[in-house]
């Protein structure tokens, strides 16, 4: 019986996993660079150009504040952690994700399209943590409707057949009792609204 009880809470936390921002991150950003630099070898050193800056300095940050707070025994939780509930580790966090690329894409001269999406990714990452002064608002709703947003801008309608997967990690961070229902949408609409407006600001909307 327990095994059965607990069935569900490891389906949550593999959906979870799976559909966690970072891991998002990765097929987002190589579907744009496919389409907007066609079928060359460009697309590639763009993914990689956009990617490499992205993860790395957030994950020396990560690593080495975890080093700094924690023991072996606790050091992946609190890592988690600084993704979500420390306000300036936070900030510091979506500082470190999206200056690096949105600088090496501009003064690269890379795609504008690639640039815009950053930008939104990085201002949702922001966005939440100012959010999360007055309220908590779920981190990996917000970054993951942003990415959706984002394939929406690059592929169209099509890209709205990813939008059940944001109902399943929905439920999935309820069942895990990470966020109520209404901090789940509330992050939906965070991660929204900012995409958006920031699309918009590219002129890539409307």
């Amino acid at each position: 019986m327990a095994t059965v009880r607990q069935s569900p809470m490891h389906g949550a936390r593999l959906i979870s996993i799976l559909l966690h921002p970072w891991v998002v991150l990765i097929p987002v950003v190589f579907l744009a660079a496919y389409e907007v630099a066609g079928e060359s070898l460009e697309w590639l050193s763009w993914t990689l150009l956009t990617l490499a800056p992205a993860f790395l300095l957030p994950s020396l940050y990560a690593r080495i504040r975890a080093s700094m707070l924690s023991s072996g025994g606790t050091r992946q939780r609190i890592s988690r952690s600084l993704f979500r509930d420390n306000l300036w580790d936070l900030l510091i966090m979506a500082v470190l994700f999206g200056i690096p690329p949105v600088l090496v894409l501009y003064y690269m001269d890379g795609p504008v399209t690639l640039l815009a999406i950053m930008v939104a990714f990085s201002v949702t990452m922001l966005s939440v943590a100012l959010a999360n002064l007055v309220y908590r608002v779920s981190f990996h709703l917000a970054m993951v409707t942003s990415m959706f947003s984002a394939l929406w801008i690059v592929f169209g309608l099509v890209s709205l057949a990813a939008l059940p997967l944001l109902a399943v990690l929905g439920i999935s961070r309820y069942q895990l009792g990470e966020h109520s229902p209404a901090q789940i949408t509330t992050g939906f609409f965070v991660g929204l609204a900012v995409s958006v407006a920031i699309f918009f600001g590219f002129g890539l909307v409307g």
